[in-house]
């Protein structure tokens, strides 16, 4: 083997191992901890960092960001330590030590989106006149199927109608890739036929029937695509537009938008689900969710005597 021909096999090489250390993250993670990495060094900060320098921006930026988003800042900061095959100073006991004096001060409570309700998802499933007929199907098709399955906004968007498979019992979702499933495992949706207007199967395939006469072909295309004002299909829809579509819907109908968001569809069913008695693995089947303590952080809205646990002892006891 020539010395050209050892370089050039040695470049191929690196650049297969950079290919594939640049899609270990997710782009969303990617653009992320750019963004992160551009707040460290435009406080002073810089790659390599020292254990003092990384605690010293913490603790200037307690207060003024919430603990999850300097927690993302320092996993930023320990993944380009990583990049340049340098410790990462987050690790140290004295960064450590910090962000645990930050939580206690400051504390660790999220934000957290107002779920959607029962009386809202009807609401949401009544046809719209004054709006374009294919528009409000498309909306009341997407809103009423990111409820029912708990979906996140980007893997809503990310449905193809190749993705769908109904069934007697109701409808088999396939989801091929997610937040929490970046190596493409996959995972199945199961979505009970519903009764009446708020059933997401019978608007969903109501809305496909549309969707196939006017793109036969289009079972690999995207399931929700956004639509002139002529009533032309267009380009997928984005993430950032399901949040505006929920809300204006819900403003029709005169409901206080406060904390609505897409998240608020996730949060609708994982509430909903936990209000109807459904353990948490059966939700977490649903949502995709691998702790069970994040989904106990979505379980609000419940008065304190509903799902009682106490309470059900009662029922079964006098």
């Amino acid at each position: 083997m020539t010395r050209a021909t050892t370089t050039t096999t040695r470049k191929r090489s690196r650049d297969r191992v950079s290919s594939y250390l640049a899609s270990a993250l997710a782009a969303n993670t990617v653009t992320a901890y750019l963004s992160d990495l551009r707040h460290f060094r435009a406080w002073g900060g810089r790659i390599p960092a020292t254990s003092e320098m990384v605690a010293r921006y913490v603790a200037d930026c307690a207060g003024g960001l919430k603990a999850s988003t300097l927690t993302r800042r320092l996993a930023a900061i320990s993944s380009a330590h990583m990049a340049v095959a340098r410790e990462s100073p987050v690790r140290s006991d004295l960064v450590r030590r910090t962000m645990r004096g930050i939580q206690r001060i400051h504390g660790t409570a999220v934000k957290q989106a107002t779920p959607v309700s029962i009386e809202m998802l009807r609401a949401i499933a009544r046809p719209r006149p004054d709006m374009e007929a294919l528009r409000d199907l498309r909306d009341r098709a997407l809103l009423l199927l990111g409820f029912a399955g708990g979906f996140r906004r980007s893997e809503l968007v990310g449905l193809r109608p190749m993705d769908l498979r109904f069934t007697r019992e109701g409808l088999i979702v396939n989801l091929p890739r997610s937040k929490t499933d970046q190596r493409a495992r996959g995972r199945l949706v199961a979505i009970p036929r519903g009764r009446g207007r708020t059933c997401a199967i019978w608007t969903l395939t109501r809305w496909i029937r549309a969707l196939r006469a006017r793109d036969p072909e289009g079972a690999s295309n995207p399931l929700f695509r956004s639509i002139d004002r002529h009533g032309n299909l267009q380009s997928r829809l984005t993430a950032a537009s399901v949040g505006p579509i929920l809300k204006q819907r819900l403003a029709s109908c005169g409901f206080d938008l406060r904390g609505i968001s897409a998240h608020s569809l996730r949060a609708g069913l994982v509430t909903a689900a936990a209000l109807a008695g459904s353990p948490i693995w059966a939700i977490q089947r649903q949502t995709g969710h691998r702790s069970e303590r994040t989904v106990h952080r979505y379980v609000r809205g419940l008065l304190p005597f509903e799902r009682n646990a106490y309470g059900a002892i009662v029922r079964t006891t006098t």
